[in-house]
C-alpha cells in the first residue's frame, strides 16, 4: 500500500496540523483509560524533535455540532494528561481562537472536531479552514479513518501537503501482514452479534485458513444447522445467512460448549447435541479448545476479534483467557482489535506478548472486510507538495 509517510518528510521551516484520535474515557472530568494518548507520543515527539510547530486536532465523544463550546465534551481532561506526559502546558484553542494567533505555540490542541458545524457533513468550508491552519496535514486517527469527516477527509483534499503518521502507518502494516499471509494463516471471532461481523467472516473465509467462531455468533450458527441451542442468545433475523456461513469448510464452529440455567446456576460441559432446553450457551469448553491446538501452533498468522464467551464473569471467562493463552503462546504474528478484545487481554494480562493490538474498533473490521477506508484512501490519493 503506497502513500507519503511522515518519517520520509523534512519537516524543517514547517507548521504541522496532527489528526489523532484521543477519544478516551471520561469521567468525572479525569481520563480512565489514557492508552489512545500514549499510543500517540512517538509520532508528536517524531514531530516536535524536528521544530516544528505543531497543532493537534480530535474529537471527543458525540457533543451536537453547533459551533459552540461544550464543557462536558472538551479536550481539556486530554490536554491535561498530554501535558503531563510532554511534561509542558499545552494551550487548549477554539478554531476561531486559533486562527486569529498571529504566532503559533511549540504546541497547541484546537478544541473538540465535532463542535463545529461541518464536521460530520465533511463540509468544503470547515475542511478548508482546517487545511490552512497549516502547511502540512498528518492523518494518525486510524480509529476515525472510516467516517469521511472533514478533519479525517476532506482537510486532506485542500492541504499543500499530507501523509499518514506513525501510528496509522504501524497500523496499516500489522492489518496487511495478518489479511495478506494466507498460508497456515487462522481467525477468532467472537461477540454477540453476527450481523455485524457477516461481511467480515465471509471475506476472511475466503483469504484465512480458517474461521474459528465463538461467542453469540456461533449459537447463530448452531441454531441454523438446527441445533437445539435452548435459551442461548440468537439473532433469529439471521438464521439464513448463519446456514450459508457455516457451510463454508473454512470455518470453525464449536461442538463442546459451556453451559448454565442461568449466569448464577452451576454450569457443565455439554456437546453441542445435548444442550437443554432451559440451558444456555456461555463460553466454548476446553475440550474444544484443546482441539484446535495444533492449528494454533502452527499457524503463522492469527487474527481475533471478539471474546468465545460471557467472559465478564467466571467462570465463563475461560475460554477467552484459553484461547488468549494459546495465541501468545504460539510462534505466530498475531494481531487483535476491538473494545472487548482489548479488555478481555487486559483481563488476561497478554496484552503485550501480541504481536499488535489494533487501537481502533469500526474502522478496525471495515479494513479487514475489504471496505475502502476515506481517511486512508484520500492519504493515498494525496499528491499535493508545496
Amino acid at each position: 500500500m503506497r502513500y507519503k509517510k511522515l518519517e520520509d518528510i523534512d519537516l524543517t521551516k514547517r507548521k504541522v496540523l496532527l489528526r489523532l484520535d484521543l477519544n478516551a474515557p471520561i469521567q468525572n472530568g479525569v481520563v480512565t483509560n489514557q492508552e489512545r494518548i500514549l499510543r500517540s507520543l512517538p509520532t508528536i515527539h517524531h514531530i516536535l524533535t524536528q521544530g516544528a510547530p505543531l497543532i493537534i486536532m480530535s474529537h471527543l465523544g458525540r457533543p451536537e455540532e453547533n459551533n459552540i463550546f461544550q464543557e462536558d465534551f472538551s479536550l481539556k481532561p486530554v490536554v491535561d494528561v498530554l501535558g503531563n506526559l510532554l511534561n509542558r502546558t499545552i494551550p487548549l484553542y477554539s478554531l476561531d481562537e486559533l486562527e486569529q494567533l498571529d504566532r503559533l505555540d511549540e504546541i497547541c490542541i484546537v478544541e473538540n472536531s465535532r463542535f463545529y458545524i461541518g464536521e460530520k457533513a465533511n463540509s468544503s468550508e470547515l475542511s478548508k479552514r482546517l487545511s490552512e491552519l497549516a502547511d502540512l496535514f498528518v492523518m494518525d486517527a486510524f480509529a476515525t479513518s472510516h467516517r469521511a469527516h472533514a478533519s479525517t477527509t476532506g482537510v486532506i483534499t485542500f492541504s499543500k501537503e499530507a501523509c499518514a503518521g506513525l501510528l496509522l502507518d504501524e497500523e496499516l502494516n500489522a492489518l496487511s501482514k495478518v489479511k495478506n499471509e494466507v498460508k497456515n494463516s487462522v481467525a477468532v471471532l467472537g461477540g454477540a452479534k453476527i450481523s455485524t461481523k457477516l461481511n467480515l467472516i465471509a471475506s476472511l473465509a475466503t483469504s484465512i485458513d480458517k474461521v474459528i467462531l465463538g461467542g453469540g455468533i456461533a449459537n447463530t450458527c448452531l441454531a441454523a444447522q438446527g441445533y437445539n441451542i435452548g435459551k442461548s442468545l440468537v439473532e433469529e433475523t439471521m438464521l439464513n445467512e448463519a446456514k450459508e456461513i457455516s457451510k463454508n469448510p473454512n470455518i470453525v464452529i464449536p461442538q463442546s460448549v459451556v453451559v448454565s440455567k442461568s449466569p448464577d446456576d452451576p454450569s457443565r460441559i455439554s456437546s453441542i447435541n445435548e444442550i437443554a432446553d432451559d440451558e444456555a450457551i456461555y463460553d466454548v469448553s476446553t475440550d474444544f479448545l484443546n482441539g484446535l491446538r495444533s492449528l494454533i501452533e502452527g499457524a503463522e498468522t492469527i487474527l481475533w476479534n471478539g471474546p468465545l464467551g460471557f467472559f465478564e464473569k467466571e467462570p465463563f471467562d475461560r475460554g477467552t483467557c484459553r484461547i488468549a493463552d494459546m495465541i501468545v503462546s504460539s510462534e505466530a504474528f498475531s494481531v487483535a482489535g476491538g473494545g472487548d478484545t482489548v479488555s478481555a487481554l487486559n483481563s488476561v494480562k497478554v496484552t503485550k506478548q501480541f504481536s499488535y493490538v489494533s487501537s481502533a474498533g469500526g474502522a478496525f473490521l471495515e479494513w479487514l472486510e475489504g471496505k475502502k477506508l476515506p481517511g486512508i484512501e484520500a492519504i493515498k490519493s494525496s499528491k499535493r507538495t508545496i
